[in-house]
């Protein structure tokens, strides 16, 4: 198979991962965190070119996407926020949070994006509860705890 994702980096740093753990499929997690630094998304074309290069059924490697909300499965905007909804986020206001996001960005939470900047995700948790409400932009987290308008759209601005 000709792969046209798995650039050479990419493969070099597999085949790393595959040196260092003894079963293959132990290399998925991380070889799915290489091409989404890369991609920003994972796409069906993704998964199966990883899946011929390990040799892991396609199935095991949906089942993993599917089931950690850190890897987005539709290319939708460049920058992914993630706003844990979780029971400590929750009582330290995620939902005020949530609509603050929703007003400065002009999107709306687990929607597609309308002009492909940002795509806001509610997700379960990011295991950050001392800074709850939690939230992530791309790979960036941030404390909740004294957000207010004006330092939210200062964070905003740097993800152009």
């Amino acid at each position: 198979m000709e792969y046209v994702y798995l650039t050479q980096d990419i493969k070099e740093r597999i085949d790393k991962y595959l040196e260092r753990f003894p079963v293959k499929e132990q290399a998925v997690i991380q070889s799915l965190h290489l091409i989404y630094s890369k991609y920003r998304d994972i796409t069906l074309e993704h998964m199966q070119e990883l899946s011929d290069y390990l040799q892991v059924p396609l199935a095991h490697i949906e089942g993993i996407v599917s089931f950690y909300d850190m890897f987005r499965v539709k290319r939708n905007a460049r920058h992914h926020i993630r706003v844990c909804k979780n029971l400590p986020c929750h009582i330290m206001g995620c939902k005020k949070l949530l609509e603050l996001f929703e007003k400065l960005t002009g999107e709306k939470a687990n929607e597609e994006s309308k002009n492909g900047r940002f795509y806001i995700e509610t997700v379960e948790c990011i295991g950050s509860c001392s800074v709850a409400p939690a939230f992530m932009i791309d790979d960036d987290l941030y404390d909740g705890t004294k957000i207010n308008e004006g330092k939210l759209n200062e964070i905003l601005s740097k993800y152009t």
